[in-house]
């Protein structure tokens, strides 16, 4: 969805010397779409750093802002910190500019509330997989006015109304943008997810992770040698606990956490810019869902506690 926006969008809006503006801390499924738009059309990308504890000053992101700003893009919630963003308040300053606004929410729609009217965005995305969906398959919310003037991002069947050996009609949305087979089943499977989430309902959803987040942050928090990324406030992390420990490479973390049956993800994430910025080579990551147990985070914090010791330090 996100290459779709940017190579359409950029088609649309950017000429050379337009600015794209993004942040430090987005996935790569949200930054290099975008500098691949940008450098087709001799255009700019430059980027927001956030703050320590995960968030953004909005007077710093105006800063950025000038009549050369064709396009903002930023995650709505950060796969590393887990922070909401205040996303409503940097689209109505990238718009006072004149700019488009596009949301990547693959993180954020899962775990809270979308409204996107409410938010004021142009453009929105989010994955099926993180919906416990199918993988290979998402969504892209755009403003009908908007997706109307864009051209399409891939050709071929099912996209056009009219074809002569000269000229092309396109279809009407959203088929104009859905060249060749769609994917079906994956459609099945993502509205079965859906329908499985909102019989939950999100306001459940959230106080359920809420209380899970809580007991996860505030027990690494009492671990010796652990730091955990982000704010210092469980609410602030929906779920995401990033962490590192001293003297443990991430890699070797996860797999004695495996070894105790318990999955999380070392690595950089797929967000490698924001861990050069942070000056930490990569990271362990736990990743809660309402699914999830205390009896399930009793035993990640447990053997947390063991890690070092079993790697040799006195602790």
């Amino acid at each position: 969805s996100l290459n779709l926006v940017a190579f359409s969008l950029g088609d649309m809006c950017l000429t050379e010397g337009d600015e794209i503006i993004t942040t430090v801390v987005e996935h790569h499924s949200n930054m290099l779409p975008w500098r691949h738009s940008a450098a087709r059309h001799g255009a700019k990308v430059k980027y927001l750093e956030c703050e320590a504890d995960g968030s953004f000053s909005l007077e710093k992101f105006k800063s950025l802002l000038s009549d050369k700003t064709k396009i903002v893009s930023m995650t709505a919630m950060s796969n590393i910190f887990g922070r909401i963003i205040d996303i409503k308040a940097f689209a109505e300053a990238a718009h006072a500019v004149g700019a488009y606004f596009v949301a990547d929410g693959a993180q954020s729609v899962p775990h809270s509330i979308t409204d996107v009217k409410q938010l004021g965005v142009d453009f929105l995305a989010f994955s099926g997989h993180k919906l416990l969906g199918p993988m290979g398959i998402g969504v892209l919310y755009g403003k009908k006015e908007i997706l109307e003037k864009m051209p399409p991002f891939l050709t071929g069947g099912e996209m056009i109304e009219y074809v002569t050996l000269d000229d092309v009609t396109y279809a009407e949305l959203p088929h104009k943008f859905e060249a060749g087979t769609v994917n079906a089943v994956g459609a099945v499977g993502l509205a079965a997810a859906i329908e499985y989430i909102e019989s939950i309902g999100l306001h459940n959803i959230e106080e359920r992770e809420l209380e899970l987040t809580r007991i996860i942050f505030d027990g690494m928090k009492e671990i010796p040698h652990v730091t955990v990324l982000g704010s210092d406030k469980a609410e602030d992390h929906h779920g995401i606990v990033t962490f590192k420990i001293d003297g443990v490479h991430p890699h070797d973390i996860a797999a004695i956490i495996a070894d105790a049956n318990v999955a999380v993800r070392a690595g950089h994430h797929c967000a490698e810019p924001l861990h050069q910025f942070l000056g930490i080579p990569s990271t362990t990551r736990a990743s809660l869902m309402f699914y999830n147990t205390e009896e399930e985070i009793e035993r990640f914090l447990d053997i947390v506690k063991k890690i070092r010791p079993m790697m040799g330090y006195p602790d």
